[in-house]
């Protein structure tokens, strides 16, 4: 069962050490009543009066740090661009910065993901099931394999009249007794660490380098987009799976594991998140990771030894 770990920001001022980390890779949600940083009201109010049209293909505003650029943005208003820009970039900084006092055992090791701003309403919204966000699921990125690390979000609800509700379910350990191995999630074959196998790994990476290969995907990523899908697509899960129910408020903040713990967001709109991964060398207890996780129920590892 998932908890909310309440911090207050009076709270913040103590050293508090891995605590943190800790309750996250139990699958407990670390929930912030107020903003915890700096979040000037002229910024908030400038994302909430941006507009974007309802394309069906179109989920999120996003803010690529190592790009340093913003996609999405549907506007044509050169200085609309600019704003949007520095606000994302100025939200992704002082979230890492924040991030990196809380959770200071990761920070040496993580890698910085995208931002996002999601400025439409998650309830009744018209996509296709895969990239519904409410719909119960696990996090996995099709364009962005994790080989192991985790990944870690951080919300922030700066709609001033609604919260955002989410639901959760059972956590990645307990979906996988319920489902792997089944139809659409199968254990994947296990790494090979044989000469051969090396060899092929090595001109795979290389090819990457070259520009010819886009993507390595581990079996673990293969697995974690099969559930991802499996999940979204189980009506039945969908419908009478267990449920717990949240309700963040206007101005709160929260972070969890969504690879770890499968989450929806039913309704809400105008929200704020920016993406960490973790890799295992960082983690507290790695065995309570999907990777150790899936690694126990295969026999087998499901990296490969160069990722």
């Amino acid at each position: 069962m998932t908890k909310k770990i309440v911090i207050e920001v009076k709270d913040l001022t103590k050293t508090e050490g891995t605590k943190y980390s800790e309750e996250l890779e139990k699958g407990n949600i670390l929930f912030f009543p107020q903003i915890p940083f700096d979040f000037p009201q002229e910024e908030i109010d400038f994302l909430l009066k941006s507009k974007q049209s309802s394309s069906s293909n179109r989920k999120n505003i996003a803010y690529k740090p190592q790009l340093d650029k913003v996609t999405n943005h549907d506007t044509k208003n050169e200085e609309e661009k600019r704003k949007m820009h520095t606000i994302l970039k100025h939200f992704s900084e002082r979230t890492l910065q924040f991030l990196k006092d809380l959770l200071p055992s990761y920070a040496p090791h993580w890698k910085l993901d995208y931002a996002s701003f999601r400025p439409f309403q998650e309830k009744g919204r018209k996509l296709r099931t895969r990239a519904r966000n409410d719909l119960l699921h696990v996090d996995s990125f099709p364009t962005r394999p994790m080989h192991g690390s985790r990944i870690l979000r951080f919300f922030i609800n700066i709609n001033p009249k609604e919260s955002r509700n989410w639901i959760t379910s059972h956590p990645f350990e307990e979906l996988v007794q319920m489902y792997g191995g089944s139809r659409g999630v199968f254990f994947p074959k296990k790494v090979d660490f044989s000469f051969c196998e090396r060899w092929m790994l090595k001109m795979r990476f290389l090819l990457k380098q070259l520009g010819v290969v886009k993507q390595i995907r581990s079996p673990y990523d293969h697995f974690m987009m099969n559930m991802h899908n499996f999940l979204k697509e189980n009506e039945d899960f969908q419908k009478n799976g267990y449920k717990q129910h949240w309700e963040f408020p206007s101005y709160s903040c929260w972070a969890v594991f969504t690879d770890q713990v499968s989450h929806a967001a039913l309704s809400g709109q105008y929200a704020l998140e920016q993406t960490i991964f973790v890799p295992q060398k960082a983690l507290l207890f790695p065995d309570r990771s999907p990777l150790r996780v899936l690694e126990r129920s295969a026999e087998g590892n499901m990296v490969y030894p160069l990722s």
